[in-house]
């Protein structure tokens, strides 16, 4: 991204997010906020924070920074003209309050160092903890400009006293193009197929089993059942946990943390089942109906957002209330594909306007000069 000329000096932002990690949804979000800021601020120098940083480097050619290394870090926001929390739900301290405070960390030094700071279609929430809650809400209050993906976020931070304003638009990954590639190889012949995302959570030793089962009456359905792991390794590992509950053999497909490719293979599934918030995103990106399993109310949220069914929470997960969903789904498939596609279109213009919003805000008096 270079200079666009010496009347208008080059403009770095430094985005924060979990990246690097081989989270395919973080990585759809990074892949698209780039994408997006080439489209409508070229002259823009981005560098992000991963915690792979030569890697990130070269497959977005960005800057990167480790998230590790603090005096870097230090340098990179005193070297931006602008802090952004690039997406996620990385603010939330339902898995730990580590991450929550090193990302607020991150924020409150921006502010110190007299850095404009932005949220780019962010997730919020839950915050659990009373001292947690305190610090969101002092620290937040900071931001200059708050853009979050969905009404449960804005409505997350209203209650915890967060007065800025806060405009509601849609995540970044909407923004990705289903590109022409072929399917993989496994799916060729294959003429009903469903995709399950699983991950570990609470409760796994009840809801595993009731997967399993599940999986093998849509085997003996006719389907073929495909597990797609969205963080790798982990999400491989408990898959296999879960086929080695099964009567009959599964596959599973891995595409690396590669989101193009994984929004390519749910394109080619009848339905999809999903626990990862960015399963069910991907599904949505490629016009297929889906079933949501909830371990957050960002799943609910969601599901709620592109109507689509929910079977209920996997920690108090029943293998008949899974079956009477899905008997459900299944009969109104294809009124649940056509709401799918409709709100994807919507989905997809209001995850551009987080891009057109930073522009404005970022390079706000820059025309007038």
């Amino acid at each position: 991204m270079r200079q666009s000329g010496k009347e208008s000096p080059m403009k770095k932002v430094f985005i924060f997010g979990y990246y690097g990690f081989h989270n395919i949804g973080d990585e759809a979000i990074l892949e698209a906020i780039v994408a997006e800021f080439q489209k409508v601020m070229p002259e823009v120098s981005l560098t992000a924070l991963s915690y792979k940083a030569a890697e990130t480097s070269r497959r977005y050619s960005i800057e990167a920074v480790s998230r590790n290394h603090f005096v870097e870090v230090v340098r990179s926001i005193g070297r931006s003209h602008l802090v952004m929390s690039g997406g996620g739900s990385i603010l939330q301290d339902v898995t730990s309050s580590r991450s929550l405070l090193y990302y607020l960390g991150i924020i409150f030094l921006a502010k110190i160092l007299g850095k404009k700071v932005a949220f780019y279609g962010n997730g919020f929430g839950p915050i659990t903890r009373t001292p947690n809650r305190w610090l969101v809400k002092h620290i937040i209050n900071q931001v200059d400009l708050l853009t979050v993906r969905d009404e449960e976020s804005r409505e997350v931070m209203e209650r915890l006293g967060i007065s800025r304003p806060i405009h509601v638009t849609a995540d970044a990954a909407f923004t990705l193009q289903i590109l022409p590639e072929s399917e993989p190889v496994q799916l060729d012949q294959v003429q009903r197929k469903v995709g399950i995302s699983v991950r570990r959570w609470k409760n796994q030793a009840v809801y595993l089993p009731i997967l399993a089962a599940f999986a093998d009456a849509l085997i003996e359905k006719g389907y073929t059942v495909f597990f797609l792991p969205m963080q790798p390794p982990a999400d491989t590992q408990v898959s296999k946990e879960l086929m080695n509950m099964m009567k009959y053999p599964a596959i599973i497909l891995e595409t690396g943390d590669t989101p193009h490719k994984m929004i390519q293979v749910i394109a080619g599934m009848d339905f999809l089942i999903g626990m990862r918030l960015h399963s069910l995103i991907f599904s949505a990106i490629a016009g297929v109906p889906m079933i949501g399993l909830s371990y957050e109310t960002k799943i609910t949220s969601f599901l709620k957002l592109v109507q689509q069914p929910c079977a209920g929470d996997v920690e108090t997960l029943t293998y008949e209330q899974l079956t009477k969903t899905t008997d459900a789904f299944l009969v109104n498939q294809e009124e649940y594909r056509r709401k799918v596609k409709t709100h994807q279109q919507e989905l997809k213009k209001k995850a551009a306007e987080n891009a057109l919003m930073i522009r404005s805000f970022l390079l706000e008096g820059e025309e007038s000069k």
